[in-house]
């Protein structure tokens, strides 16, 4: 068994105690002094390991996407047809432990920075790359041309939205719910005549 060198484990603790922080504090309490109190490190262990704490913030927030995309591929591998590999994107975007009001915000938290940030700008782009990929490679061929842009980007959008509206103070929707809706929403898309076309095609 090859053993990992101490600098890469290092800096995956330190951005796997940042991702925790996020979580918690979103974007605007993601300090020096937390991220290494989280990590059981002395603040000047940070700056060893990455050039600054915008460094850090790249890679937690890549870090953050990765750990619901990991969802999202192992339940499309497990699918067995299309539509159910559709809905484990849909299932998987919603994971029952992190849609809660804290995560919503954090992630709401870096939407509104990655619009002044061309680094996180370009991540956000990578993000929606693979979302599309990933719908594309569900539905492409009973969609095609502009029904499939304009239903990668609705579903998108539905998702988003679910997670936006869970930022707010009033909104007790579950991941349960949210799913339900969500799925909803890709059938009167989609039409029942396509959704069987899916469920039927491996």
């Amino acid at each position: 068994m090859i053993k990992k060198p101490i600098q890469e484990i290092r800096r995956r603790e330190l951005i796997e105690a940042a991702y925790r922080v996020f979580l918690v504090h979103g974007l605007a309490g993601l300090t020096t002094a937390k991220i290494c109190k989280e990590a059981g490190m002395s603040p000047g262990l940070l700056v060893y390991y990455f050039k600054s704490k915008d460094d850090v913030l790249f890679w937690m927030v890549r870090h953050a996407n990765n750990v619901l995309m990991n969802v999202v591929i192992q339940k499309m591998k497990a699918a067995t047809n299309r539509w159910d590999r559709l809905m484990a994107i849909v299932v998987g975007n919603f994971p029952e432990d992190l849609f809660n009001r804290n995560t919503a915000n954090a992630w709401l938290s870096f939407y509104a920075l990655s619009v002044h940030d061309k680094q996180l700008e370009r991540l956000q782009s990578v993000f929606n790359q693979r979302l599309t990929s990933n719908v594309h490679s569900c539905v492409n061929g009973i969609l095609t041309g502009t029904e499939l842009t304009d239903f990668s980007q609705g579903l998108g959008i539905v998702i988003d939205g679910c997670w936006l509206r869970k930022g707010g103070s009033l909104n007790n929707m579950s991941s349960a719910e949210a799913i339900a809706f969500v799925e909803h929403q890709v059938v009167c898309m989609l039409g029942a005549a396509k959704v069987k076309q899916l469920k039927m095609l491996s």
